[in-house]
């Protein structure tokens, strides 16, 4: 996932978002990740550096309070935008330069926060910083209103005759083509101020999951006892042993449900802010009114539904069909076998450092300086990356790029020494690298990326690394690990994303006919979803329909689908630098990754090589995800000889 800066355009979305020289550092190479682990005991060389924002908190804090006293000051410009370039460029300038302070702040406190979600006063930092998006927006909700009563014409004459303010022509193009949805200076600033109660269900939402809920004990390979935990729960689903995997979702899925009417509640809030804009701003869905901003029509993200629920027969089910045939089921898949690598035992283990090696070395397609910056980041002496899990963490992992022009990136990680964090080590540092090529080649208004675009660098970086260690195979085992490895990413990025995606689309449609989000329907229309990808080999358990429960994108506003659709971008692109070479290579680096959000996304997406207009990108991927079934498939009968 990945965090970016915003112009003011797009700062409401952000706040409710808000994404190797190895051995330069003595590093502990036989460290063993402990998600259990106090915070305290992970090694001060895996952390990210907070002191490359604030030299301490008092610092962070003598900020804090300067920014609160320079926010109001936008309101000089007030009623004055009209007097000529100078003042509307200065007014733009300004704005730009407190949205990197923010980001600044922002920043620091997660540093804290999220790595530590357990301590108060991080938690009231975070709370400070959040409150500052609310003002922002106020302090500048009068701004469209008075630049739209202005003749455009009046402002591209400006434009024309000053280079610098013509370097905003894109944002004030993309401000007129929205200029329909555009409130009065009063009505923005009621809906701007309506900014902290949004956000509220989502931070509950968290705070219950990370912190609050408990879901007791299990026994784990070793036979120790150990806590189930939201940021120990992926290891702990795909262990190689059964048992393990069986009382883990036992434990974790019961939880969930003990809680589902109240997170049927902070969804229902969500929405309702969700339908709140849509009506306010006069979208005809809540739909709409999420893709807007991108330039992207709702038929797009039908067309992925609809094209890939079309494509379950011969993808989804025959996947599960190979799943029930390699671990010997007679009964039906379930949950505990859905996710452990398929060649139990097989899976080999890697460190950090190792896993580094291997990924600087799958992106030398993309040319020397890309693999010098990637080693720059991953290294964790120069501070861009906070490496291992420990208690409270925040769970998962990404990229939060905002600062990459004026300090570098700042990635979160659970590394757990699997074949599945050396990926998520690729895909981060994609975003990161996306971050830094845009920061590198477009002004601070144009440094960002949309959420169209977010997920396709790092999915590409994940399809090389995974072409590449198919290449350095040179056992069976290994190739069907890795041929494992490719269908759990093309089943949890395209089919999970896309029926999270699905689910999101279905509840929203229900809120809007002014039904409440209960528990009864969350769970019966996400169950119901489970049964039609998976197929009729699958069955589910009696809690798994609570799973939307832990998911917090459902809160972001249609994010998700952007992971469907990045993958199949990425694996499109990555297709085309296998075949082209660094003709295509340097085409994705200069006309996406350096493009920032200077065009229209689908634009930037075509001119380096993918047109999502048409659904063949997504075919193509229900294509490959077919043929590696079958791939793996013919290579496992073959060894283990069973048909």
């Amino acid at each position: 996932m990945s965090y970016q800066g915003s112009s003011i355009r797009r700062l409401p979305a952000l706040m409710a978002v808000i994404i190797l020289c190895l051995g330069a550092t003595p590093l502990l190479a036989d460290y063993t990740p402990d998600p259990s682990a106090p915070r305290a005991d992970i090694p001060t060389q895996y952390q990210w550096s907070k002191t490359d924002l604030f030299p301490d908190q008092a610092a962070w804090e003598a900020e804090l309070a300067a920014i609160q006293q320079d926010i109001p000051k936008l309101t000089r410009f007030r009623g004055r935008l009209a007097e000529g370039p100078q003042v509307l460029l200065e007014s733009q300038n300004e704005i730009q330069s407190l949205l990197t302070r923010f980001m600044k702040l922002r920043t620091y406190s997660a540093a804290l926060f999220d790595t530590d979600m357990g301590v108060g006063d991080y938690r009231t930092m975070a709370g400070q910083v959040a409150q500052l998006g609310p003002k922002f927006s106020e302090a500048t909700s009068w701004m469209e209103p008075e630049l739209l009563s202005i003749d455009p014409e009046k402002i591209r004459g400006w434009m024309a005759a000053n280079e610098e303010l013509a370097g905003y022509r894109y944002e004030f193009e993309e401000m007129w083509r929205q200029q329909a949805h555009t409130l009065s200076a009063a009505e923005e600033r009621i809906l701007a101020l309506t900014g902290n109660v949004r956000g509220v269900p989502m931070e509950a939402s968290e705070t219950l999951l990370s912190v609050d809920m408990k879901f007791g004990n299990i026994i784990d390979e070793q036979g120790r006892e150990v806590p189930v935990t939201l940021s120990g729960w992926s290891g702990l689903r795909s262990s190689d042993v059964y048992n393990v995997r069986k009382q883990a979702t036992d434990a974790f899925f019961a939880g969930l449900r003990q809680y589902d009417d109240t997170f049927a509640t902070l969804l229902d809030g969500t929405v309702k802010s969700h339908i709140l804009s849509k009506d306010a701003r006069g979208y005809d869905s809540c739909l709409e009114a999420a893709l807007s901003p991108d330039n992207i029509s709702p038929k797009a993200y039908r067309m992925l539904i609809d094209t890939v629920r079309e494509n379950l027969p011969r993808t989804m089910h025959k996947y599960v069909a190979l799943r029930r045939k390699v671990m010997g089921l007679e009964g039906p898949l379930t949950f505990p076998n859905l996710n452990n690598n398929m060649i139990e035992g097989a899976e080999p283990e890697y460190t950090y450092e190792e896993g580094c090696k291997i990924i600087a070395a799958a992106l030398r397609p993309l040319g020397k300086e890309y693999v010098a910056l990637i080693k720059e980041g991953m290294d964790p002496a120069n501070g861009w990356i906070d490496v291992y899990p420990n208690a409270n963490k925040r769970s998962g992992a990404y990229s939060n790029g905002s600062l990459a022009a004026d300090v570098h990136p700042y990635v979160l990680h659970n590394f757990d020494n699997s074949l599945d964090a050396v990926s998520t080590t690729a895909h981060e540092f994609g975003h990161a690298l996306h971050s830094v090529y845009s920061s590198r080649n477009q002004p601070p208004q144009y440094r960002s990326y949309t959420t169209f675009l977010a997920e396709i660098a790092s999915t590409c970086n994940e399809a090389l690394l995974t072409d590449y260690m198919l290449r350095q195979a040179d056992d069976i085992d290994t190739k069907l690990i890795l041929l494992n490895q490719r269908l759990e990413s093309i089943r949890q990025t395209i089919f999970r994303q896309t029926l999270f995606a699905d689910f999101e689309l279905r509840f929203h449609e229900q809120a809007e006919t002014g039904s409440p989000l209960t528990a009864d329907f969350l769970n019966q229309t996400y169950g119901d979803l489970i049964r039609e990808y998976y197929g009729p080999e699958f069955e589910m358990g009696p809690n798994d329909e609570c799973e939307w429960v832990f998911i917090p994108h459902f809160y972001y506003n249609f994010y998700v689908f952007t992971y469907a659709t990045g993958l199949t971008s990425g694996l499109t692109i990555a297709d085309l630098i296998e075949k082209d070479g660094r003709k295509a290579a340097d085409r994705y680096i200069d006309n996406m990754l350096s493009a920032g959000c200077s065009a229209p996304p689908l634009d930037i997406l075509r001119s380096a090589g993918v047109d999502l207009e048409t659904p063949r990108p997504i075919l193509a991927a229900m294509d490959l995800f077919e043929k590696t079934v079958e791939q793996f498939d013919k290579l496992w009968t073959k060894k283990y000889g069973r048909k």
